[in-house]
């Protein structure tokens, strides 16, 4: 509707004039200048009302889409393998088809207005070429080379802007590490912040001297190529202007041709502007499409709905991480049973925590076999397979949000939840720094959300994250190295607790303490990735192998020179 509105505006001003110069005499002057001075304000309300219209609909849309757009990038990256998140191409992909995500809202849009100015520009054509096609013929040409170039530059830049995405992420990086305050202390500390503004400067200026010249080259074309309409529309002008001192038209005829021309002007640049916003939209949308085609390994075909855990096998298991070299898991097999406790034990990248996320399937094994119940565990579907594991990973978060939302996260449909994180909490030693809040339950974790929100320390952070570990049901419990930053009558009161949960249950545990042991019926030793021994803490330390090795350097960091246990403290 917009286009017609302007081309009868364009009527109704030439007629105006007319009247005014005298050119157009109707019978009632006074008459005919209210009813063109009516029609004129019925098209300005006519499309200043389109106008809101459009800007509230496109708003809205706008919104609507982009949320469903968050949801499915979300869903997207909640759903990918784990291994993705070890590739810094994969972030790299990620920040790029979000970004380019919110080009979907506009692509409509911009289709849109395609429509409407090709509709314009026809319009305005077949007016304008019953006044002369000379003039239609002459403008449309002129605008060619523009269009080219700027087609041209739009793939420019944004190849330019996909190439820098790894140097934008840097910069962003460091830009969020200056306000996140898990970082305040260490850089006041060691007085950093010009060392990181610095770096921030040197690779801004890296990215913005290459777009910097593009955009020059392009500023420079586009420039050139727009005076050839500019100067059509002068010559088109100065002929009509000629015409009306010849008495060959009248000046509302000038007011008519030049107001259908800027029209027509403006027609071929809102059409140029928005094919080239749909190419750029375009553009993004497969860069979305191809992020979402990423394919993962673990594949969730399994149709076994698995109910509870009784046996855990690993048959001659290997795995490497993507882009390694080096086996983390080499031909290790063994077996944990229904009412055993095995602790996994080793030096640091022995392949402890591995195993676990291979059980889990986090990641594929290449080669071998993992059986829960004496069944592959790709038959059973990864929901009932997570489900019957309660785990604590030794990098576990807690969440900023409040501690009961924590442990709804945990396990969402526990029955009478609240007493069961109170007893949990209880448990690991967290009940009475939880009760010191007055909201209890309802206290956010850290402040980011709520200035009433506590800030734990790294041991309470661990008892909350082992609390819910606790909170949630299972047929299995899997512990990575759960005491590492507790103290040691944290340790001690939580691996009493540990010893009673765990009775009759089958629990696997890491721990490069070797004195928390003691849990185990049997525990397997790993070095490079390979199980070297096997057994109970009696035989293994019998056998004065690997781990009688290992549990004599842990020894002797607690005893004394002359043999007896180091005791420093007295009453």
């Amino acid at each position: 509707m917009t286009p017609f509105l302007g081309i009868a505006a364009s009527f109704i001003g030439k007629y105006f004039l007319n009247l005014l110069s005298g050119n157009w005499v109707p019978v009632e002057v006074k008459s005919a200048l209210l009813l063109l001075s009516a029609a004129l304000l019925g098209i300005a309300i006519s499309r200043i009302s389109l106008e809101r219209f459009t800007q509230y609909a496109q708003s809205m849309h706008s919104d609507l889409i982009k949320k469903d757009i968050s949801l499915v990038m979300m869903d997207r990256s909640l759903k990918a393998d784990l291994e993705f998140f070890d590739n810094p191409a994969y972030y790299d992909k990620q920040l790029s088809a979000f970004r380019d995500s919110f080009a979907i809202p506009s692509l409509f849009w911009n289709a849109l207005y395609s429509v409407s100015a090709l509709i314009s520009l026809i319009g305005v054509s077949l007016v304008l070429a019953r006044e002369n096609p000379l003039y239609v013929l002459l403008l449309l040409p002129a605008t060619i080379p523009a269009a080219i170039i700027s087609a041209h530059y739009t793939k420019s830049v944004y190849y330019l802007s996909l190439e820098q995405i790894n140097t934008e992420r840097q910069l962003s990086y460091y830009q969020s590490v200056s306000l996140d305050r898990r970082y305040a202390q260490d850089l006041r500390l060691y007085n950093v912040a010009d060392n990181l503004m610095n770096r921030y400067k040197r690779l801004w200026q890296d990215v913005f001297l290459k777009k910097k010249e593009m955009i020059r080259r392009k500023t420079i074309e586009t420039t050139l190529v727009t005076f050839l309409p500019e100067i059509v529309i002068v010559v088109i002008g100065f002929e009509v202007a000629s015409k009306i001192l010849r008495k060959e038209a009248s000046v509302g005829d000038y007011a008519l041709i030049t107001g259908l021309i800027a029209q027509l002007w403006g027609a071929i640049s809102q059409l140029t502007s928005s094919v080239m916003q749909v190419l750029d939209n375009k553009l993004r949308i497969e860069n979305v499409r191809s992020y979402e085609a990423i394919s993962n390994k673990v594949k969730d075909t399994g149709k076994k709905k698995l109910q509870r855990i009784e046996k855990i096998s690993f048959e001659d298991v290997s795995f490497i991480y993507p882009n390694t070299e080096r086996k983390a898991i080499d031909r290790v097999s063994f077996t944990v049973k229904s009412d055993e406790r095995v602790a996994l034990v080793g030096v640091n990248g022995s392949g402890k925590t591995t195993l676990i996320k291979l059980l889990l399937r986090m990641y594929e094994p290449e080669s071998g076999t993992i059986r829960v119940n004496d069944v592959d565990i790709r038959e059973y579907t990864l929901t009932s397979l997570r489900e019957n594991f309660s785990v604590y990973f030794q990098d576990m978060a807690n969440f900023s949000f409040t501690v009961r939302d924590n442990f709804h996260l945990t396990d969402e449909t526990n029955p009478n939840s609240e007493d069961n994180m109170v007893q949990r909490l209880k448990d690991v030693g967290m009940l009475e720094e939880i009760k010191r809040s007055k909201r209890g339950l309802d206290t956010f974790l850290t402040k980011y959300f709520n200035q009433e929100g506590v800030e734990l320390s790294g041991g309470q952070h661990q008892k909350l994250a082992l609390a819910r570990t606790l909170y949630r049901r299972h047929s299995a419990f899997i512990l990575d190295e759960p005491s590492s930053s507790l103290d040691p009558k944290a340790e001690h009161d939580f691996f009493e607790i540990l010893e009673n949960v765990t009775k009759d249950k089958l629990t696997i545990f890491t721990s490069h303490r070797l004195s928390n042991v003691f849990l185990a019926d049997k525990i397997i030793v790993l070095e490079n990735g390979q199980v070297c021994e096997e057994g109970t803490q009696e035989q293994l330390l019998k056998d004065k192998k690997r781990f009688a090795e290992l549990f004599k350097y842990q020894q002797e960091k607690f005893t004394s020179p002359n043999g007896n246990q180091d005791a420093n403290c007295v009453n």
